[in-house]
């Protein structure tokens, strides 16, 4: 690999305008690609194959008028007048009139269209306020990018009218969700980019040094954005993809351009050494830990794609283009640039930040040295310490996005709150129960005999304050009635009733739904059980009509499905992710027990992490600094997300330290001073770069939207973590306690060493190879 980059710094030096131009195009083009990137993106993704929750929605969409994931619920409350009186139903009329105008909408019911006894079930305690159903044929894909419009429209309008009026559903809940994407991700580019500039400057002591990497750095993400923006206009790809990987591709794109710009720096001051000299050794040395780096992180993410969740897959997607043309641009954009500036790159020096003198890193040396002296006491109290900090995870809950993650001032929000006080915390999301027949009539006097019965049933269980089905609308009608009601539809019905009926038939009368309203909100423990009781033990036990199968379906089985398809690939995916990583930091340390070590060191760090995040988000510890509510859980992707960033950002800093240590051992076959040497020169940069990462992570735990804030909130933790405790205390004792056991690998001729390392005066007989991966 040294090679190859030492081959591609001396062509580079030759065609570094050519390179410049060609990223400039796809910069550009990247940021036109951008822009159009938003309507393209789904909330959807979290449907796992073959689950309970996917085959409800399924038959949901195509067998029932009116309850499209896209279909949606409009409350209206107004503080002066009660529901029927003439003056709300005039606003109520202008609202639904104005709201039929918009495209996708296919008809709004309310009270306006019911006779006195539906119009009854249209409100609930607040005689001033009432519900209305507002049928979209949009798919849903689209309507998320429509609603956030429609939303708004509707509460200026309510507004000047003197009321409150706001869209709730799905498709309002993941349009605010992709709204708020947006608005979190500007404002926390305001947060992280005056903090990346800064710590820039402090870090090169110059202006055009800071300047440099940041611009490449956005050019990086910019064309990263173009090619998700392609992958998009085919594949359906989560609201949650470009802040994830804005967020990862400002992280590595900092990260690998302090790297290869310090190197570069240290390479021009040798005496001697032209721009070419310089760029050819740098792409040689730190070039080959950002290749590395880059390629951990790929693998890592890489193992993501056997989680059967589409959104966890379009996440990884993106964290993998974005971190693939970082590489890229670190090593042929950056490289090139440098060679453009040469000795500018120092200039505009600031006076008040005098230049680092030689020799003055020696308290990291002494620092390491001294740890050193006390090895297992220093790895049982890390070890113990950073075990504190894991105990939380192990009562970790998974949960999926709700209501709960919105901001409480936003539309959906408040239409949700209003809609719970006047009918009850389970209102919004109630628990669907499909029954499917495919050759059979569920209307048939019979049929209707049993769901009338299981209607019953399921209104007996705990927690359970209201089960609805057709017969609901029918009340007092006896079997053998109601099923010639149904057969003779709008011949022997009012309009209403036909309405609200094709809301729990089905067209061709094969599938029919109940709907339990619980006194629980729908990702509560209370809830999942309640469900999970149904699933496992009501409906499998009851006798239902010959050849009828069930599927639960709503917000609350669509969590339980989703966290079980993410628990039970969590394992398989480490394992992979493990093996990939390991022979990855085989290839780079040629070595064993090295990689074995940096391996549990990162579980050690990941579970620390794990903790903290649990102790802020799930049990409330500090979460009003992120102006979250903490509701006993964390998102279900955020966990396995970070494990694999974790694990690929962390190796990072080991290819760093770790080829450092061992380029000065390859030389002199001091085990211990070939640690310290390499603290002391690799200490200063990486604590650099984990301030750089921090920072980065922090902006984007403060950006308002909370699966994103988890994680980067974790992030930050666990870069934090890596920086210090990892680094600066673990890795040297552990690699003391391992000797020179640590660079035992099969098939080194242990006798092969430099000719230093021959005159050298130590006894242990144990000497390196020439091997060197140097940094």
């Amino acid at each position: 690999m040294h090679g190859l980059l030492h081959g591609w710094g001396k062509a580079l030096y030759k065609l570094r305008w050519a390179v410049v131009m060609l990223w400039i195009v796809a910069a550009l083009l990247g940021g036109v690609a951008f822009g159009k990137l938003s309507p393209l993106l789904s909330g959807g993704g979290w449907a796992v194959p073959g689950s309970q929750s996917l085959e409800a929605g399924k038959l949901l969409a195509s067998a029932f008028e009116g309850k499209s994931a896209s279909s949606m619920t409009l409350v209206l409350r107004d503080p002066n007048h009660a529901v029927g009186t003439p003056e709300y139903n005039e606003k109520l009329k202008q609202i639904s009139d104005r709201l039929k105008t918009e495209e996708g909408v296919s008809g709004v019911f309310s009270v306006l269209d019911a006779s006195p006894g539906i119009a009854k079930g249209l409100v609930g305690k607040d005689p001033n306020l009432s519900i209305a159903f507002v049928d979209m044929n949009m798919k849903l894909d689209f309507a998320i990018n429509s609603v956030p419009d429609y939303q708004n429209r509707v509460v200026e309008q309510a507004k000047q009218l003197g009321v409150e009026a706001y869209l709730v559903g799905e498709a309002p809940f993941w349009g605010e969700n992709s709204t708020q994407s947006k608005e979190g991700l500007a404002k926390a580019e305001m947060i992280v980019f005056p903090l990346i500039i800064v710590i820039l400057l402090i870090v090169f002591r110059s202006v055009v040094a800071t300047v440099t990497p940041l611009i490449v750095t956005i050019a990086s993400v910019l064309s990263a954005m173009g090619i998700i923006y392609l992958v998009a206009r085919e594949v359906e790809l989560s609201v949650f993809v470009t802040n994830s990987a804005m967020m990862l591709g400002l992280g590595v794109g900092i990260d690998y351009s302090l790297f290869i710009v310090s190197r570069f720096k240290a390479e021009l001051a040798k005496s001697g050494n032209t721009k070419q000299q310089a760029i050819i050794t740098t792409l040689g040395t730190a070039g080959h830990t950002v290749f590395f780096s880059a390629l951990t992180v790929i693998a890592a993410l890489s193992a993501l794609f056997i989680v059967p969740l589409n959104a966890i897959k379009a996440i990884a997607f993106g964290g993998i283009a974005v971190v693939i043309v970082a590489g890229l641009t670190s090593l042929t954009l950056l490289p090139a640039v440098l060679v453009i500036l040469g000795h500018r790159i120092n200039k505009w020096s600031l006076p008040f930040l005098k230049p680092r003198e030689t020799g003055k890193l020696s308290a990291w040396k002494k620092w390491t040295k001294a740890i050193m002296r006390r090895p297992v006491l220093i790895t049982v109290l890390t070890v113990i310490v950073l075990g504190a900090f894991a105990s939380p995870a192990l009562d970790m809950k998974l949960g999926s996005p709700d209501i709960s993650t919105l901001p409480a001032d936003t539309p959906v929000r408040q239409g949700y709150t209003l809609m719970e006080k006047s009918f009850g915390v389970g209102a919004a999301n109630q628990v669907n129960v499909v029954l499917h027949n495919p050759t059979g009539d569920l209307s048939s006097p019979d049929a209707i005999a049993s769901i009338m019965r299981l209607q019953a049933e399921l209104g007996k269980q705990e927690h359970v304050l209201a089960v609805t089905s057709a017969a609901s609308f029918l009340p007092g009608m006896e079997p053998a009635a109601m099923s010639g009601a149904l057969q003779a539809g709008s011949a022997a019905l009012p309009s209403d009733v036909v309405f609200m009926l094709g809301r729990y038939y089905g067209g061709d009368h094969h599938t029919a739904l109940l709907q339990v309203m619980l006194d629980q909100h729908a990702s509560s423990d209370i809830s999942r059980n309640v469900v999970k009781h149904l699933r496992d033990d009501v409906l499998p036990s009851f006798q239902l009509p010959a050849g009828t199968s069930f599927h639960i379906g709503g917000e609350t089985m669509t969590g339980i499905d989703t966290s079980k398809g993410i628990n039970d690939n969590l394992l398989p995916a480490l394992g992979i992710m493990l093996v990939l990583i390991f022979l990855i930091l085989v290839l780079t340390f040629r070595s064993v027990l090295l990689p074995l070590k940096a391996i549990i060191l990162n579980l050690i760090s990941v579970a620390a992490t794990y903790g903290i995040l649990v102790l802020v988000f799930a049990l409330g510890y500090g979460s009003q600094i992120f102006d979250v509510e903490s509701q006993g859980y964390i998102i279900h992707f955020v966990p396995m997300l970070l494990l694999a960033l974790l694990f690929g950002l962390s190796t990072d800093y080991e290819v760093f330290l770790v080829s450092r240590v061992k380029e000065e051992y390859d030389r002199s076959g001091a085990h211990e001073d070939s640690i310290a040497e390499g603290m002391e020169k690799t200490g200063p940069l990486i604590t650099g770069a984990a301030v750089l990462m921090v920072a980065v992570f922090t902006g984007f735990a403060f950006s308002g939207v909370l699966p994103i804030q988890m994680l980067g909130f974790g992030m930050a933790v666990a870069i934090a973590l890596d920086a210090t405790v990892i680094r600066m205390l673990l890795v040297p004792v552990t690699m003391k306690l391992l000797g020179r056991a640590s660079w035992w690998f099969p098939g080194r001729a242990a006798a092969v060493g430099s000719g230093k390392l021959k005159s050298s005066a130590r006894s242990d007989k144990s000497v390196p190879s020439t091997n060197k991966i140097i940094r």
